[in-house]
């Protein structure tokens, strides 16, 4: 999924969101799952996908595949992801070189991935294994950001507009493509905002200290960019990002 050549030079910490451990532990996660309204907006849209499925499931570019705890017990979970991305602290991890799948076609009823399609050069090459790996009319379902900071860098190539990803999808062989975005123009100014305020209190020993000077302000931006959420408020033009779910055609290229 990356590049030929292209080294990644910065990478956020491991996505640790999973619902585990004591209460403290699960107040934290959920403090922190809040805090974030790009991963709040990511949760809100795949978990009632992943709640309904059964069979076979495909994460590609699980990470430490913080959706699993969605997935029911009788559906069949494997994540799939390259050997940079791994740290060892997911199980149930395929690992790959970033091109082609390693499964048989039509090996999954469903496939999702999450905030990986801008990091895969080959976005064609990448849907079209997609699609190959799902079973006659399987769904798949993915996010992808839109109104967010450079990251992994140097292996952060795109940002899609719903004409492009309908297109792509299209061209890949899927049909019933539905495009859904995630929040407005005002939830992605509070977001921006507060990303600051956050940057800060990681960036030095001062920020730290001063952050909490910041929190009524923080907490009032949270509060702006959920209100836009919850009562759709703005334009969806410039929002976080997009939330995409289609079904597999009989033929690659057919998209009705």
């Amino acid at each position: 999924m990356n590049a030929p050549g292209t080294q990644e030079l910065y990478r956020p910490p491991p996505n640790r969101l999973v619902w585990k451990g004591g209460l403290l532990q699960r107040l934290k996660t959920a403090a922190r799952i809040y805090a974030d309204v790009q991963v709040f907006t990511v949760r809100r849209d795949v978990a009632p996908w992943l709640r309904g499925r059964r069979g076979s499931l495909l994460e590609v570019g699980c990470g430490d595949q913080p959706y699993r705890e969605f997935v029911p017990a009788n559906c069949r979970y494997v994540g799939l992801d390259i050997d940079a991305a791994f740290d060892g602290g997911a199980h149930d991890v395929v690992r790959f070189d970033g091109g082609n799948f390693p499964f048989t076609d039509a090996s999954f009823e469903s496939v999702f991935h999450t905030e990986v399609l801008e990091h895969v050069y080959d976005t064609r090459a990448f849907l079209a294994e997609c699609r190959r790996v799902l079973a006659l009319g399987g769904e798949m379902v993915f996010s992808v950001p839109f109104q967010a900071r450079y990251h992994y860098i140097p292996n952060d190539f795109y940002r899609f507009t719903p004409a492009a990803l309908e297109l792509l999808m299209a061209e890949a062989g899927f049909r019933d493509i539905r495009v859904q975005p995630r929040g407005s123009d005002i939830t992605v100014a509070s977001y921006k905002c507060i990303s600051v305020f956050y940057r800060w209190a990681l960036s030095s020993i001062l920020g730290k200290a001063l952050f909490p000077l910041t929190l009524p302000l923080v907490l009032l931006l949270l509060a702006i960019a959920y209100l836009s959420l919850w009562f759709s408020l703005g334009s969806s033009n410039d929002c976080l990002g997009y939330t995409v779910a289609a079904t597999r055609c009989e033929r690659e290229g057919l998209s009705g």
